[in-house]
Formats: structure tokens, C-alpha cells, sequence
């Protein structure tokens, strides 16, 4: 009985998915001010999800939701607008000033807060709550549509790091990723300028990627050469500046556990034919014979009419010659993502400490590609007098990465979505010919490849340590005088092992590539902080600071090919041969920077802002 009651339930909850996903429908509409003047790059975002857009030049704005979700409009200076789905297809959205938020304390270049309003350049920020409403182990995903006049894309599959482009590309070098800084240090953003040839590319992690989204407390946006000029040359593409969370400094103590688990499916395909199938010129015949024999690729061949027709899988082999309709969605897996986090905060009088650990585990859409990351994370804060106080981060990160997946014409998805379309994929898994031979759908040995055998019997794998942690001691002089000085750094070891096991469609005698990368960037700054009314109406606020940064890398790899033992894949048992070394490479920078804002009235503002960087 008790079986019988959990089938209904089950049959239930399928009925539900199902009467769901029918309602979802594409909503369009344009957004204006209260003069009905069209706003672009308005944030439109379903809530409680991540799909989200923007409004174009003209105000209009196309998205996917369902009947009774609730779409949230919000622009910078703008109160933010939500409105439900009904039986319309359209919108007209009217936006007005948001005077309360113009109040709002915002965190800004070198860790300094001000009022939004008194700030001459855009800063958006976000709270933890809007970072975390739908968990994803790459923080830079849960911007996505949160942020107007940023552009985020990730490419390179499961573990491939995230291109933060503010306000378009600025540099014709394509160097226009956004300087990521984190608590204040700068952070190293390797993997988003990663990649290869056209025909064969792949990015690596890196930057924001490995930071813990359960640690964040908030992100600030700064966009433009005039919000980020405190931070150089770096900084010209903008910022994005990450607070991470701290100890209480109340007595008691605090646990949160979060587990959180997520469903992934390929959303949109491409439109297939499904009237003619495997061949060229309108014929499908067998060239070779039983040890070595190839069919043409594409669907260029007859028309599927059901008819005994050859296939890929014997010389002799022959199959029904009608259409697979699913075959390329087959193709993919259901990924999983589960992302478990414990935090324990405790503090006492003039002390507090928070120490996180955060486990994700996700399995990819991919077939064979999974990745799973470890973050451990401490922060103390500390008053050690009246005037002076500690804070100190220490922040371990590591994760293992199987089955990356490469982009490019030799890419796995360039052999996927070219699969024919009366080929049923679950024959592809079979990709053994012979001892040591391959099989894809076009034959034997071909130089066209099984991505069965590209993601689960080939290996590349990434295996990736990094240390990020800072101190710093503050200093108040008086009321209106202080300081502070900081030393933080950024460790990341990376190593890599690609295989290409033989039989493989470009490289039958086996290859083998290893790199070993260390990177590291040391960083130190101080900042001299006054903050007075000289008159009842004039408020000056004037910084002085210097910072020291100083980068490093270097790299060992190692290249074989033609494996002695064609089953042993080891860098000793190949023929050929190749070592190199990148000795390490230091890059130093020393600059000294100020900054002065005049406030009069609180209501009109004078800024100016310098920085020199010496350079090595």
C-alpha cells in the first residue's frame, strides 16, 4: 500500500513539472522613465531565479517566464519595479527615482564607504542574498542579469573561468576583463584570457571562480575610468569588488548549515531536419572492407524512409534507415550540482572569529566531465584597543576537475552536433574497434571523432590549490584622522594532465601533456584617511596611500607521443620526447595614489583623484 501511495505521489509531482514547464512563454515590453523616455540596460531578472536580460537602446526587453512569476526591474538611481506575469504577452514598464536608496552606503576603491548620492561615477552593489538566491560554485554566474552594463559569459564547460566585460570592450589588446579585488587585495584573474587555437581551445579556471559564494557579505561594481582610478592602469576595464563575511564581535555563538542541490538540462538546442539522413549526394554506401572500411558524414544522404540502409557499427551492418529525432539531446546528461556549507561564527567582547567550509560536488551535462571543490575559510577580527584593531583572513581553496571539455572544430561538440540524424547515439558508446582501434559514425580509425571515447576514455583532467589571505591594522588617530596598513597575497598551483589514448582519431600512436603552474601575487598598501567638517556646510574627506604589488609565474611542462606499450599512457613510455621550463617571470609595481572630496551641503560634490605607478 504504502508503494502504491509513493507511485501516486511521483505520477503527481511529474504532472506538476510537466503542467509547469507548458506555461512558460516569452514576455516582451519596453521600460521607460517617468517622462517615457526608454531606458537601456535595465535590469529584468525572473525572481527567485537566475534568468535574466537587459533592455536594448530602445528600452525593449524579451525574456522566457510563466504565468505568475514575477519579473523585477532595476536600474542604478531607479526604485526597482516588479511586476507578476498574467495572460499577456507584453509589458510597459515605468520606472521613477529612487530617493531612499540615494542615501545608501556603498563600499568603494580601496575598501572606502561613501553615500551613494556623493559618488560622480555608477557603483552597484549586491547583497549576499542576492548573490546566493539560486547557488552556483562560480560566483560570477549569480551576476548574470543583476548588474547593468556588465556582460558575463562563461565558456570551456565545467570548471572554465568567467569573463567579466563592464560597459563593452574598451582595449583593442582583448585584455578587457574587469580587476577583480577581494577584501581589498587584488586577486589573480588567470583563465579568462586562457584558451588555444580555433580548432582546439580550452579555459582553464580561475580568478572568481575559486572564491566561496557563502562567504560573500556583498559585491560592489565600480564602472568606469573614474570610479577605479585608485587602483592604475589595472583597473581601466572597471572593478568588481568582493567584502567577504566576518566574525560578530557580540558573545555567543552562531552555526548555519546550508545544503542546497540543483537540476541541469540543455535548454535550447539546435533545429534538426529529420527527412534525410546519413550520406552525400542523396547516397549512403561502405567504402573498404571488414578491417577498415568508412561511410560519408552529414545528413546529406537519402531520404529516411525506414528501408535496410548500411550502418556505422560493421562493415556488413545495416539498420533501419529512419529518422532519430532525440539523438543529439539524448546525448546529454542531467548535471547535478549539490553545494553543502557549514559556518560557525563566535565572538566575546572587542573579539569575533567565523571559520566556513564549503563542499560542491557537480556533475556535468557532459558525459564523463564532473568537478568537485573544497573551501576552507577563517576570519578573525580583533579590537586590541580603543583605537587600534586587527583583521585576518585566511582563506584554502582546492578542486579536481575530470573530463574537461575543449572548444573549438576539434572541440567534442563540433562531433556531437554533427551527428547524423538516423544514428542512434547509444551505439556510439561502443567505441571499441579491434584491440585498440576506434569507432566513430563514419567507421573505423577515422579522423572524426567518437565523443564517447573524446570525454570518457581520454583523459583531461585539472587538479588546482590556492591560498588567499591578508592582515590588516587600523589606526584612529582622532575623530577625523586614521589609518591603516595591509599585506595580503594569492598562491594558485595548477597541474594539468591531458592523455590522448591510442586509437585517437587525430593522434592513433597516443599522446601525453603535463604542465605544472605556479602563480603568485604579493600585495601591500597603506592608506592615511581624514574626514572633517570645516564648516557646518563643507565636509572635506582627503586620502594619501601607496601600495606595493609584486607577481610572479612559472611553469613546467612535459609532451610525449607513441606510447611503447599502447596501454600504459605515462610520460617514460613514450618515444618522443619534449621538455620545457618558463623560469619565473616577476612583475613589480610601486605607486602612490590620493584622493579629495569636497562635500558642501550634502548636495553638490567636488572629486579629484591622482595616482603614479612605477612599474618593473
Amino acid at each position: 500500500m504504502k508503494q502504491k501511495k509513493l507511485f501516486f505521489l511521483f505520477a503527481l509531482f511529474l504532472i506538476s513539472i510537466s503542467t509547469v514547464l507548458a506555461q512558460v512563454k516569452e514576455i516582451t515590453g519596453t521600460v521607460t522613465d517617468n517622462s517615457g523616455i526608454p531606458l537601456p540596460g535595465v535590469n529584468v531578472l525572473v525572481k527567485g531565479t537566475s534568468n535574466g536580460t537587459q533592455t536594448d537602446f530602445d528600452g525593449n526587453f524579451s525574456i522566457s517566464a510563466s504565468k505568475g512569476e514575477v519579473l523585477v526591474f532595476s536600474y542604478v538611481g531607479l526604485a526597482t519595479v516588479e511586476e507578476t506575469v498574467g495572460d499577456s504577452n507584453t509589458m510597459t514598464v515605468q520606472m521613477v527615482e529612487d530617493l531612499v536608496n540615494l542615501n545608501e552606503v556603498v563600499v568603494t576603491s580601496l575598501g572606502i564607504t561613501r553615500e551613494k548620492r556623493s559618488l560622480g561615477y555608477a557603483v552597484t552593489e549586491l547583497k549576499a542574498e542576492e548573490i546566493n538566491t539560486v547557488k552556483d560554485h562560480n560566483i560570477a554566474n549569480s551576476l548574470v542579469g543583476k548588474v547593468a552594463g556588465v556582460t558575463i559569459n562563461q565558456s570551456g564547460g565545467l570548471g572554465s573561468a568567467s569573463r567579466i566585460v563592464i560597459r563593452g570592450n574598451n582595449s583593442i589588446t582583448g585584455r578587457n576583463q574587469a580587476f577583480i579585488v577581494v577584501d581589498g587585495v587584488p586577486i589573480s584573474a588567470r583563465g579568462e584570457d586562457s584558451g588555444g587555437s580555433v580548432y582546439s581551445s580550452s579555459v582553464v579556471g580561475g580568478g572568481i571562480t575559486d572564491i566561496n559564494p557563502e562567504d560573500v557579505e556583498s559585491i560592489s561594481v565600480l564602472k568606469g575610468p573614474n570610479a577605479a582610478a585608485l587602483y592604475g592602469a589595472d583597473a581601466a576595464r572597471g572593478v568588481v569588488l568582493i567584502t567577504t563575511k566576518k566574525g560578530r564581535l557580540s558573545r555567543g555563538l552562531g552555526v548555519s548549515v546550508t545544503s542546497n542541490t540543483t537540476f541541469e538540462r540543455p535548454m535550447f538546442l539546435p533545429d534538426y531536419q529529420n527527412e534525410y539522413g546519413q550520406g552525400n549526394n542523396s547516397d549512403l554506401s561502405v567504402a573498404g572492407d571488414a578491417t577498415n572500411y568508412s561511410l560519408p558524414g552529414g545528413s546529406w544522404g537519402p531520404r529516411l524512409d525506414g528501408s535496410s540502409k548500411p550502418y556505422f557499427t560493421a562493415f556488413d551492418a545495416t539498420r533501419p534507415y529512419s529518422a532519430q529525432p532525440d539523438n543529439i539531446k539524448d546525448f546529454f546528461d542531467t548535471g547535478v550540482k549539490t553545494i553543502n556549507s557549514v559556518a560557525i561564527d563566535k565572538g566575546g567582547e572587542g573579539f569575533g572569529a567565523r571559520f566556513s567550509y564549503t563542499n560542491n560536488y557537480t556533475s556535468s551535462i557532459m558525459p564523463g566531465s564532473a568537478l568537485e571543490n573544497h573551501s576552507f575559510n577563517l576570519r578573525t577580527v580583533m579590537d586590541l584597543s580603543d583605537k587600534m584593531s586587527f583583521d585576518a583572513k585566511a582563506t584554502y581553496f582546492t578542486q579536481a576537475l575530470d573530463g574537461r571539455v575543449n572548444l573549438g572544430s576539434e572541440g567534442v561538440l563540433n562531433y556531437v552536433y554533427n551527428i547524423p540524424r538516423n544514428v542512434d547515439v547509444n551505439d556510439l558508446k561502443n567505441f571499441r574497434f579491434g584491440e585498440l582501434g576506434r569507432l566513430s559514425y563514419t567507421g573505423p580509425n577515422s579522423n572524426l571523432g567518437n565523443p564517447y571515447a573524446i570525454l570518457e576514455h581520454d583523459i583531461n583532467d585539472e587538479r588546482r590549490n590556492r591560498f588567499i589571505g591578508f592582515a590588516k591594522v587600523d589606526y584612529e588617530f582622532t575623530d577625523w584622522l586614521s589609518a591603516f596598513v595591509r599585506i595580503g597575497s594569492d598562491v594558485t598551483n595548477i597541474r594539468t594532465n591531458r592523455i590522448d589514448q591510442v586509437g585517437h582519431h587525430f593522434y592513433p600512436t597516443g599522446r601525453i601533456a603535463l604542465e605544472t603552474i605556479k602563480n603568485t601575487q604579493f600585495n601591500a598598501d597603506f592608506l592615511v584617511t581624514v574626514n572633517k567638517d570645516i564648516t557646518e556646510t563643507l565636509n572635506l574627506v582627503a586620502s594619501v596611500g601607496g601600495n606595493l604589488k609584486k607577481g610572479s609565474t612559472e611553469s613546467v611542462s612535459l609532451d610525449g607521443s607513441n606510447f611503447r606499450i599502447p596501454t600504459r599512457p605515462f610520460y617514460e613510455n613514450s618515444v618522443i620526447q619534449e621538455a620545457s621550463y618558463e623560469p619565473m617571470q616577476i612583475r613589480k609595481v610601486n605607486s602612490l595614489y590620493a584622493t579629495v572630496s569636497l562635500a558642501y551641503d550634502d548636495f553638490m560634490y567636488l572629486d579629484l583623484t591622482g595616482r603614479n605607478d612605477w612599474s618593473s
